[in-house]
C-alpha cells in the first residue's frame, strides 16, 4: 500500500483521522469498513471479531471514552485469525505489550487496564462519525502511523 502521505497529496479531498496510536506489530492498512458502536461494552465487537473478517477494517466506535478498554490481546489474536485486516478503536485496548506481538494494525486513543461490560450494548453496521470523520459500512479506511484516511469508495492507488 502508498504511504497515507502519499495516497493524500493524490486524494487531497480525503478526511482524515489523527490522534490514533500503533499497538499492533503491523501498523499499515486497507480495506472496507465495518462499524461497531460499543458504549463501555465490547460484546458486539467480541461477535463481529468471531465471525470471517474478509480483509475488512473493523472501526469499533467507544466514543472515545477511557473508562475501559474495548479490545485486548485475545481480541486482536481472534481478529487475526479470522482474516480482519486492522481495527481502529476509539477508545482505549489493554494488553498493549502483547498488542505489540501480534501482526495485526490496532489503533486505538489509549490504553486502559480494566476490561469492558459484557451488556450486549451497541449497534452493528451504523453510520459513526469520529472526530467529524463520517465513516459509514463499505467505505474504505486506509492506514499507518501517518494517520488514517476514509473513503466512499476503493481507491485506485
Amino acid at each position: 500500500m502508498m504511504s497515507t502521505p502519499h495516497i493524500s497529496d493524490k486524494f487531497p479531498e480525503l478526511p482524515c483521522l489523527v490522534g490514533f496510536i500503533s499497538y499492533g506489530a503491523k501498523s499499515v492498512f486497507e480495506g472496507e469498513v465495518v462499524t461497531v458502536v460499543c458504549p463501555n461494552d465490547n460484546s458486539l465487537a467480541k461477535e463481529l471479531i468471531s465471525q470471517e473478517g474478509n480483509g475488512k477494517i473493523l472501526f469499533i466506535e467507544g466514543n472515545g471514552s477511557k473508562a475501559v478498554a474495548l479490545l485486548g490481546d485475545n481480541l486482536a489474536q481472534q481478529a487475526l485469525d479470522n482474516n480482519w485486516s486492522g481495527i481502529v478503536v476509539n477508545g482505549m485496548v489493554r494488553d498493549v505489550e502483547i498488542l505489540t506481538t501480534i501482526p495485526l494494525p490496532v489503533y486505538a486513543k489509549g490504553s486502559c487496564p480494566k476490561k469492558s461490560n459484557k451488556n450486549n450494548a451497541g449497534n452493528i453496521n451504523v453510520d459513526v462519525c469520529i472526530d467529524g470523520v463520517d465513516i459509514k459500512p463499505t467505505f474504505w479506511a486506509y492506514g499507518d502511523e501517518n494517520g488514517i484516511l476514509i473513503s466512499p469508495t476503493k481507491l485506485e492507488l
